[in-house]
């Protein structure tokens, strides 16, 4: 529901529902095709649940060059909130929202491809001097509420052209993270996910994608050393025969990050040129974690790129506080005493992809316990079939361990020897990946060491035994998630980190 502040906005919907007060005339309208379209694109449900009841103002003005897109991009931004349940929306163009009586209202701000100078008339120069000066004072006080507001705690959102405007107020583009420089692209190009792990980054799964849409270059104040960058444009794999037009030489093309400002947060994407982005599934995904970030509710890190943790160095894949970076059902994985505990209801996975790694984890199992450690899955949603399983089992005490005893990798390759403790007490895994080469050694002992390049065949193992795989394992994909299985059993981990190989 809208604040009540702004009920009596509702009254104003347009037949496709939006709290709208004075769009710009230029926008291409938004058909019942239109939404149709978004509202089977949208997320059905949030990464997070939010903190408290949370309202958007989607901030629509346009003192410069008008996007066709606005109208269908605010339209999106209501049935994301609509149909997660995480944020209501009020649509405005009207500068008052940002007086200080108005703004305290909304939890975050989204700068939905304005251009120009928002808060200055946009027939500036043909006022007389006494309207000059009330317009100016005016442009500072709002400029002044606005940086407050962030400072104090709130949420920015950036859209496409939110880093075209405000080219007169230099603290804008250090809170946008950098102002707009041409736009060589408008075409197909492919799209690098820079932080796999990030949980704003989750819709795209780790893997680089094709999108078709108006691509930004950015000037200064942009800075990895000030941005956590989460995308940008894989020059490898993208056309870059544009001449001068290209005004970067260090192929840095970012097109979406996060930052900090005082205690809030800012979220900018610049995927938004084009309308038929606003229906892309992955790009909805991604808009919807953004905005949960700025509003506080999706916790993630916001280092810049150039400070973050070298990606050869290693990361925490589990907090210790939450299950931020992973995907469960609800309530079938909760944090306890920075512990990961099962309780049932599924498997949980990585958000993040990982092909050539070291893994270090814990784990403790209850008496009878069955679980396991999945790792290159591909699809999470055949995790047998597709991905590798180092097998977590009460096997305490096996003479001769076999293939479905703890430390094995299930169905295929036994232990060397049983390293396993007894139930209740804290095992150490430590799984090393790196392309063909699987290492695992357990409570300080090398128990795996498996070259998958001699599972040459479906269904059969190299000493002539059986397996349950359809695919041999020299022919599966080498990157996918990492997981752990609910098998019916207690079960919990811990201390878990991992270092990317080259």
């Amino acid at each position: 529901m809208f604040h009540k502040r702004f009920r009596f906005w509702a009254m104003l919907l347009c037949c496709f529902g939006v709290a709208s007060i004075g769009f710009c005339a230029e926008q291409e309208a938004v058909t019942p095709e239109m939404i149709a379209k978004i509202t089977e694109a949208a997320p059905a449900s949030a990464q997070v649940s939010p903190m408290k009841p949370r309202t958007l103002l989607v901030f629509s003005l346009c003192n410069g060059f008008v996007h066709n897109a606005i109208a269908v991009g605010a339209k999106t931004l209501e049935i994301l909130g609509q149909k997660t349940g995480a944020f209501s929306v009020v649509v405005s163009d009207d500068i008052a929202m940002f007086e200080p009586e108005n703004i305290k209202q909304f939890d975050a701000i989204c700068f939905n491809n304005p251009t120009g100078e928002l808060f200055l008339p946009k027939d500036f120069d043909a006022l007389d001097e006494a309207q000059k000066q009330q317009a100016q004072e005016r442009d500072a006080r709002l400029k002044k509420t606005l940086l407050e507001y962030i400072r104090s705690g709130k949420g920015i959102v950036g859209i496409h052209a939110a880093t075209d405007a405000f080219y007169q107020w230099a603290e804008f583009g250090e809170l946008m993270g950098g102002y707009f420089n041409g736009h060589p692209w408008n075409e197909d190009v492919t799209v690098k996910v820079d932080d796999p792990l990030h949980p704003v980054n989750a819709a795209f799964d780790g893997k680089d994608f094709v999108i078709a849409d108006e691509i930004y270059q950015f000037k200064d104040p942009y800075s990895r050393d000030n941005l956590r960058v989460l995308l940008s444009l894989n020059t490898s794999l993208t056309n870059m025969d544009k001449g001068d037009a290209i005004r970067r030489n260090d192929n840095d093309f970012a097109v979406s990050w996060v930052r900090s400002y005082g205690e809030g947060r800012v979220f900018y994407c610049s995927l938004g040129h084009r309308k038929e982005v606003f229906w892309n599934p992955q790009i909805l995904k991604h808009y919807l974690d953004g905005i949960q970030y700025a509003f506080g509710d999706l916790k993630a890190d916001s280092t810049p790129s150039n400070r973050a943790t070298d990606k050869n160095e290693w990361r925490s894949l589990f907090n210790g506080k939450d299950l931020t970076g992973w995907q469960c059902k609800p309530g079938s994985w909760v944090v306890v005493d920075g512990v990961l505990e099962r309780r049932g209801g599924g498997d949980i996975w990585s958000v993040g992809r990982f092909g050539d790694f070291v893994l270090e984890l814990e784990f403790n199992v209850g008496k009878g316990t069955n679980s396991g450690v999945f790792f290159r899955t591909d699809n999470i949603a055949d995790c047998v079939q597709t991905g590798i399983e180092m097998q977590v089992l009460d096997s305490y005490g096996v003479e001769n361990p076999s293939k479905h005893d703890c430390g094995s990798i299930y169905d295929c390759l036994a232990p060397t020897k049983n390293m396993a403790r007894p139930a209740g007490e804290w095992n150490k895994a430590v799984i090393v990946a790196k392309d063909n080469k699987i290492e695992i050694d357990l409570n300080g002992e090398r128990i795996i060491d498996m070259d998958l390049n001699q599972w040459t065949e479906a269904n059969k193992n190299p000493d002539g035994s059986g397996n349950k795989f359809r695919i041999a394992y020299k022919d599966m994909v080498r990157d996918g998630h990492i997981g752990f299985q609910d098998h019916g059993n207690p079960v919990s981990y811990r201390n878990i980190r991992i270092r990317k190989l080259k």
